[in-house]
């Protein structure tokens, strides 16, 4: 009985790798962002590479929100400040109580991507994430 049970668990194992390098990315063009004190939900993105992107952005917080795109290879310090603004891809800043559309073409090329809000003292209190970009 012993035997049949490894086996089974063999034979699991050996579809497991297979199935996942077979599951494609599941990349949007078009991403809803809401923006609260001091947060980004999601906080984690995946677009294609070099296509038009639609963020949906929403500001349910209280205060005036960014959503700052970083270059690739780089990322915030310890705070956003004037030495971030040379490193920035692609920004936007949303009033509270705002929702909109806006578009962008993504980076052409594949990683990961840090977001962060650049009004000052939200990075730090936690406001940023990651956008992978990827190639579909």
């Amino acid at each position: 009985m012993k035997r049949v049970g490894f086996i089974i668990l063999v034979m699991i194992l050996s579809v497991v790798p297979f199935t996942a390098c077979s599951r494609r990315e599941n990349a949007s063009t078009n991403v809803n962002v809401t923006m609260v004190d001091y947060l980004y939900k999601p906080n984690e993105l995946v677009i294609p590479a070099g296509q038009q992107i639609t963020l949906n952005l929403t500001n349910n917080g209280a205060l005036l929100h960014e959503l700052v795109i970083m270059k690739y290879g780089t990322t915030v310090g310890e705070s956003f400040g004037d030495e971030d603004e040379e490193n920035i891809y692609w920004e936007h800043e949303v009033e509270p109580g705002q929702t909109i559309s806006v578009t962008f073409t993504a980076p052409t090329e594949p990683g990961v991507y840090q977001f962060v809000c650049g009004i000052e003292g939200h990075y730090t209190a936690g406001m940023k994430g990651t956008i992978r970009v990827v190639v579909q």
